[in-house]
């Protein structure tokens, strides 16, 4: 297809290829490329129009998915201010995000069933508790005031717009990290016995919905402190964020909706390797694929040339503390040499194109050229060129062969920068 033409048309056969999914995974190679983002954001209003679309679920946080909600089925906010919520990635902070929840609120206004915004993502855990203790007070004020206690740095550190839950976890004094984590567990716990007055109010689903992921938070970066035993990051501790995510997607979806996750290849994907499913690695895409089968599809993208946005990681830096910064740069690295998927797709003489995975044949040449590893042109909110599509199997950057995941996969020859709306750098950071 033309790459500018995303149009009904264009769409029309990828929207009813994937339209019998409950959930659809949609992906992006990078988080900072125009094209991914811009397809997906037309493929997600294809399968709204078609009827085959209620929930749009965010690789985002609770909080800021709840005004985008709010912005498209209450027509609440302005679409600048609400696209600038604290504890959203800045990379996503685009015209192509925007652009998508602008259309989603217009077509609300008359929709008969409105399409609706969840977020399933953890890393908001100050707000998250605040939001859940605040519940609490109203019906056991002692239990409250105890957990707050532990929890009052955290919350107040999160005053600050710029400030995320991350930033206060890899600077906190270990027995007040180790303190707060206790009070976020037992504010989970409390929504379990609460008391039968809790039971019929109406905002107890949400209230522990956020007591869920505030803890999440602690349980999902418990070992990525430098003075962490890093000894019991085993492979199973470093897919906990994308199994909270996958769980929280199942448990938000309500009887009869169908969704569209948002998110990068990397979460999107539904299927591992073996030696992956071995050590109980997962992805959110695996852990909604081996709940819903074939119920789950998945989209994942990739290219050959081009840049896109992302923050520097450079060598040594703890990659949790670098990635905060959100100082986006234009990054031009290639995914068109031998070995990267781009120079395969490049020989095609097309300029973009999706190929559905599961019709190629299961015999023969073609069968055989699925089953090699190949490099995607993966790059996340962080990247670093010395770094790029190098083989490391202690941190698991290894090609994966073609036929390990999508059921579509979508190419473009060359990709650009995403359209960063204009928001303040954040200070710059202090030396660890």
């Amino acid at each position: 297809f033309e790459p500018s033409a995303y149009d009904a048309a264009t769409l029309a056969p990828l929207a009813e290829r994937l339209g019998s999914a409950r959930i659809v995974g949609i992906g992006e190679a990078t988080h900072g490329s125009h094209q991914d983002q811009a397809f997906k954001a037309e493929l997600i209003k294809a399968l709204v129009r078609s009827g085959k679309l209620d929930v749009l679920i965010l690789e985002a946080n609770r909080i800021p998915a709840m005004g985008f909600d709010r912005y498209i089925r209450e027509g609440g906010g302005d679409l600048a201010e609400v696209v600038q919520a604290p504890a959203f990635f800045r990379i996503w902070k685009n015209d192509e995000f925007g652009g998508l929840l602008l259309w989603l609120r217009n077509w609300n206004r008359t929709a008969e069933r409105k399409v609706r915004i969840i977020g399933v993502d953890c890393q908001d855990g100050g707000r998250d508790a605040a939001a859940a203790l605040t519940f609490v007070e109203r019906y056991d004020p002692a239990a409250a005031r105890r957990l707050r206690t532990d929890l009052s740095e955290l919350i107040a550190a999160m005053d600050s717009p710029r400030k995320r839950f991350v930033d206060w976890l890899v600077d906190a004094p270990l027995d007040r990290l180790a303190a707060a984590q206790s009070a976020s567990a037992q504010l989970a716990g409390w929504f379990e016995t609460a008391p039968e007055a809790a039971g019929k109010d109406p905002a107890l689903a949400e209230a522990q919905w956020a007591a869920r992921t505030a803890y999440q938070a602690f349980l999902a970066f418990e070992f990525d402190r430098e003075d962490a035993d890093k000894s019991k990051a085993d492979p199973a501790y470093f897919a906990r964020r994308d199994r909270y995510m996958g769980e929280n997607a199942l448990a938000m979806l309500a009887e009869g909706e169908r969704g569209a996750l948002w998110a990068h290849d990397s979460h999107v994907l539904p299927e591992l390797p073996p030696e992956a499913e071995a050590v109980n690695y997962v992805t959110t895409g695996s852990v909604l694929r081996k709940q819903l089968g074939t119920a789950y599809a998945a989209v994942g993208f990739t290219w050959s040339q081009g840049g896109f946005h992302a923050t520097m990681l450079p060598t040594g830096e703890q990659w949790l503390r670098v990635s905060q910064r959100q100082t986006m740069e234009v990054f031009q690295l290639p995914n068109n040499r031998p070995g990267d998927l781009g120079h395969v797709f490049d020989r095609t003489g097309q300029r973009a194109m999706w190929v559905d995975l599961d019709a190629l044949p299961t015999e023969g040449p073609v069968a055989a050229w699925a089953k090699r590893p190949y490099w995607r042109g993966w790059a996340g909110g962080a990247a670093n060129p010395d770094m790029w599509q190098k083989t490391n199997f202690e941190t698991g950057e290894i090609p994966p062969p073609v036929d390990i995941g999508y059921d579509v996969i979508v190419w473009f020859q060359t990709i650009s920068p995403t359209r960063l709306l204009p928001v303040a750098d954040p200070p710059p950071a202090s030396a660890p």
